[in-house]
């Protein structure tokens, strides 16, 4: 997959979801859709993950923080 940007990558998944919920495309155009999809996804995990390790790495004492509080 080329390198793109998490917002990018983010922005495609969410188009090819819409795409394949409307449901009125062929079946071989869903499934290349459904892969792309997938491989999308595991970027956009794969791009939290680091940023996760980053921001527990900054993180003084070493712990995680919960950011949502």
């Amino acid at each position: 997959m080329e390198e793109k940007t998490y917002g990018a990558a983010l922005q495609e998944l969410e188009e090819i979801v819409t795409k394949l919920e409307q449901g009125s495309i062929p079946l071989e155009e869903s499934m290349a859709l459904f892969t792309k999809a997938n491989e999308l996804a595991l970027y956009c995990k794969s791009c939290l993950e680091k940023a996760e390790a980053t921001i527990v790495q900054l993180n003084q004492d070493g712990t995680e923080a919960d950011f949502l509080e």
